[in-house]
């Protein structure tokens, strides 16, 4: 082959091999694999944790509903079981169904066919020692990965349509002598109570208005946030060892928005702003009523007002709103409740907080943080933060009690997920310090995963190897001696963060409310308290701040919008009212009576300013005192300098000169005359009477000239006498 030749065949098969890749077909996209015909559905799980004393069986109940087209045929369900975990790693592998659970496998239990939309109940049973093929063959203690495996056939092929991966733990084999437990570890839970802000910035003695009704399904029988209250007296009475490790985390605008609908409210329904009574009056008060009896002699934590993101609000500039509405959500939630909420407890959004916020709301403060959001290897216990004289406290909750208590995908049957963190930390080298279990601020569980995980921990405490523990008693010195921490505030927490723009436009809201609270006037027996009209207004802004909307910018400036409008409204409810008719002034010092309305329930101290306007002179009008929900007629000193109509635009303003409601144009019918007319028709007048005057003396001078010839015949007339004329023709 000539050298010409080869080289021509080295640029094709480089050309071939670049183009390869594009001539080639392209792979068939990933297939999702299809939807389980059947969903699987674990109502209870007995024991939660294996004891000695314990029953020799495990116990499963729930269902199994055919979700699919067509019948499913052979349904069969059994619990198989894996090697016991022995790090953080594999127990979080258990949950995900990665680890193996092939150690035991007893027999199926036939449950038998199933036609489509229908259900079938089971109770499955399995001893817990025994042979590895008829059993869960438990070797001692541990925390072991549990299947709950439902198979079946659909249209003639046997699989696996169903799992639920889980974990057991085991301290003592039953029937065995108790094994000695290690010294038990100290145990607080958060209970998260919580929801997405609804309620729109409310006003004293209004209806109360909120942007949905979908509290009116979860405060009644069966909905989420009843549950979680139910859930309490089932899953940690009053007086038990549980009830001791509660700390109720609770947002108080929730509870201020629970207490407005007992009365009744309004839900917004349209997009122009229409409302229609709610439907949940009655369910909100029995909550209430539920919660304030589960609160007295437990634990109260209150969360930021409408779960606010702290940072974000420190990082705008509004340290002192969030020091403030921090105080004043603690005091709300106390006199709702009629209990006392922790003081100086701080639990941050994600448990994660900057060195900005930690310095903006003082060292006396302790806070609970996630073990993720500070520098200390530590997954419990209680740290200094920061430096300086006096550095601030953290307890730490651990990240993996976090995940084990919300519950990660898989289907956890009520709480188990956690029973098995809480054995495997406890009887851990790890599990030394004092367990702080804190799910996320929007818990999603209902009341049956609540019950769940409350009687985890009931089982484990009762077994012995953990001891309750309050979170003030927890969250107390740190130990001696021990290093300070840094903050660690983790780049997605960041990301997530309300933008800067909406906590700018909170910040101008509360500067409009703080300008009405400066008009305000207490007065005794009159009206409401300015504090308790214009405190909850300042608290809503934090609407817009919620944690509910982080990663969501969109969502966060719609509610800043939401939030705007009803400051605008209430603003505008202090105005000058605009009169059916004009004004009609009969003379040029006549007064202009102004209506001033005041749609707020607390005296309102104003100043009616009027524009300036060729031919109207207004004297200075004093501050006038409007009454609650009142009006007050203003006589204002004007001077009208000409006449026809024209208008005039009257507006509110406080003592220290702040906008109230918009302008209102007042008409004003005018028919005195002017200065001009006055003086063009005073001239007129005055040359009116000179030339009567002058006609007046011209008829005298001419009356006097035209009377009769005087008489000639007498001597002494002095005038001679005439020549008679030529005779007259006859």
């Amino acid at each position: 082959m000539s050298r010409v030749a080869a080289l021509v065949a080295i640029v094709l098969v480089a050309l071939m091999g670049t183009l390869a890749p594009a001539l080639a077909p392209a792979p068939a996209a990933a297939q999702e694999p299809p939807p389980a015909p059947v969903r699987l559905d674990i109502a209870t799980m007995s024991p939660r944790v294996v004891t000695a004393a314990g029953p020799p069986e495990l116990v499963l109940t729930g269902s199994v509903v055919n979700t699919g087209p067509g019948p499913v045929e052979g349904l069969s369900l059994r619990v198989q079981r894996g090697t016991a975990v022995a790090d953080e790693s594999a127990l979080r592998s258990a949950w995900g169904g990665e680890a193996s659970a092939d150690d035991a496998v007893p027999p199926f239990a036939e449950l038998g066919p199933l036609a489509p939309e229908e259900s079938v109940p089971f109770r499955y049973t399995v001893p817990l020692t025994g042979s590895p093929d008829t059993s869960l063959a438990l070797p001692g203690p541990g925390t072991y990965p549990l299947l709950v495996n439902l198979n079946g056939s659909v249209d003639g092929s046997p699989s696996r349509l169903a799992g639920i991966h889980t974990t057991l733990p085991v301290s003592s084999l039953p029937g065995s002598p108790p094994a000695q437990p290690p010294a038990a570890t100290p145990v607080t839970m958060l209970y998260p109570i919580t929801a997405a802000p609804r309620r729109i910035p409310p006003v004293p003695g209004q209806t109360p208005v909120l942007t949905d009704d979908g509290l009116a399904t979860s405060f009644a029988t069966g909905g989420r946030l009843r549950g979680l209250v139910e859930a309490l007296s089932t899953g940690a009475p009053p007086g038990s060892p549980a009830r001791g490790a509660l700390c109720l985390a609770i947002d108080p605008e929730l509870v201020a928005t629970a207490a407005a609908m007992r009365g009744g409210y309004e839900v917004v329904t349209g997009s122009d702003g229409s409302t229609a009574p709610g439907r949940g009056a009655q369910a909100a008060a029995e909550w209430l009523t539920e919660l304030q009896s589960a609160a007295r002699g437990t634990c109260v934590l209150a969360l930021p007002p409408s779960d606010a993101d702290l940072v974000a609000l420190v990082r705008g500039g509004e340290a002192d709103l969030a020091r403030t509405t921090l105080a004043q959500g603690r005091d709300a939630l106390a006199a709702e409740l009629g209990t006392t909420v922790l003081d100086d407890v701080v639990w941050p959004t994600d448990g994660v907080i900057d060195e900005p916020t930690l310095a903006a709301l003082g060292g006396d403060t302790r806070f609970v943080l996630s073990s993720d959001g500070v520098s200390s290897p530590r997954t419990s216990g209680v740290v200094r933060l920061g430096g300086g004289s006096d550095p601030g406290r953290a307890v730490l909750s651990d990240p993996l009690l976090t995940e084990a208590a919300t519950g990660p995908a898989g289907g956890d049957p009520g709480g188990q997920d956690l029973a098995g963190a809480l054995a495997f930390r406890a009887g851990s080298d790890e599990g030394a310090g004092p367990l702080l279990v804190a799910p996320g601020h929007r818990w999603a569980a209902d009341g049956e995963a609540a019950a769940g995980v409350l009687s985890a921990m009931s089982a484990l405490i009762e077994d012995g190897g953990l001891v309750p523990v309050g979170l003030p008693g927890l969250a107390t010195e740190p130990d001696p001696g021990g290093d300070t921490t840094r903050l660690f505030y983790p780049p997605q927490a960041g990301s997530a963060e309300i933008p800067g723009p909406v906590v700018d436009t909170i910040a101008e809201q509360v500067r409009s409310i703080e300008g009405l609270r400066g008009a305000a006037e207490a007065r005794t027996g009159v009206g409401a308290d300015p504090a308790e009209v214009f405190d909850p207004l300042v608290r809503a802004t934090l609407r817009a701040a919620s944690s509910w909307w982080r990663g969501d910018p969109a969502r966060s400036r719609q509610e800043a919008g939401i939030v705007t409008d009803r400051i605008e409204q209430i603003r505008g409810s202090v105005r000058v009212v605009e009169p059916p008719s004009p004004y009609s002034l009969g003379t040029s010092d006549a007064p202009l009576l102004v209506s001033v309305a005041n749609g707020l329930p607390v005296t309102m101290n104003v100043r009616v300013v009027l524009s300036s306007t060729t031919g109207l002179r207004v004297a200075p009008i004093p501050v006038q005192a409007v009454p609650p929900l009142g009006r007050v007629q203003v006589r204002v000193s004007a001077q009208v300098t000409r006449s026809g109509q024209f208008s005039v635009d009257a507006g509110l303003r406080t003592p220290d000169g702040a906008e109230l409601g918009p302008d209102t144009r007042l008409r004003v019918r005018s028919t005195v005359y002017g200065t001009v007319t006055v003086w063009l028709t005073a001239g007129a007048g005055a040359v009116l009477v000179v030339l009567v005057a002058r006609r007046i003396v011209r008829r005298i001078r001419s009356t006097g000239d035209s009377g009769a010839p005087p008489d000639t015949s007498h001597p002494d007339s002095g005038v001679p006498a005439r020549s008679p004329g030529p005779p007259t023709a006859g």
